[in-house]
């Protein structure tokens, strides 16, 4: 298989990015700048394939979830709000193939891609340092490190299938314990990341953006 890798990107990847969601995501839109979006970089080889958009959830609150009740706060969660794989590299496009992404034979003998599970675990095992790098903590008493990522799925477009691979938990349940929309008619996944060790301080060339001011 060519050798995959996903880079967290800078300023013009994520103005691409925004291009890219407004063309082919199917919300067709923008990420909203108020919710300080980033963004990561797929590639195979040295060509583009994906990428993934990560921000601050629009809700101050979510139930169990953070908020005050939760014992998180909105600056500790980040929402997974733009995924999207080129076309060539899904299901049934000319590199859907084991030269071209991860996957796995099925019992009946065909090749099943895990491209977009593979693309998620990669964001969740350095989305933590990833954020705080780039968006350092002003109130340095207060909690910053990520400790949920969240990301939401409209039964319209799609099942919602890769979250569930990708071992998220769903947000909001029905009597029986089953995945439900929430009150927006969406369905949320969500997975728990431990505390760190590190503190920013420990990352090389960042600052508190508080102490940045003096």
């Amino acid at each position: 298989m060519r050798p995959l890798t996903l880079a967290l990107g800078d300023a013009g990847d994520l103005e691409t990015c925004q291009e890219i969601a407004v063309a082919y995501h199917y919300l067709h839109q923008r990420v909203d700048n108020r919710a300080r979006p980033m963004c990561y970089m797929l590639r195979s080889e040295q060509r583009w394939i994906g990428m993934v958009m990560a921000g601050l959830p629009h809700a101050t609150t979510c139930q169990s979830w953070w908020g005050k009740r939760a014992g998180l706060t909105q600056w500790q969660v980040v929402d997974l709000c733009r995924i999207y794989l080129h076309p060539d590299v899904q299901a049934g496009g000319r590199h859907c193939d084991p030269g071209w992404a991860p996957g796995y034979y099925d019992r009946h003998g065909v090749w099943r891609s895990t491209l977009a599970t593979w693309t998620i675990h990669q964001v969740l095992q350095r989305i933590q340092v990833d954020r705080v790098a780039l968006w350092p903590p002003v109130y340095l008493e207060q909690p910053y490190h990520i400790r949920l990522v969240i990301s939401y799925h409209d039964p319209q477009y799609h099942r919602g299938a890769i979250y569930r691979l990708a071992g998220a938990a769903p947000m909001y349940t029905d009597a029986a314990g089953q995945p439900a929309p929430g009150p927006a008619g969406k369905y949320g996944w969500c997975w728990r990341l431990p505390e760190p060790a590190w503190t920013w301080q420990d990352l090389p060339e960042v600052r508190s953006r508080t102490l940045r001011l003096f």
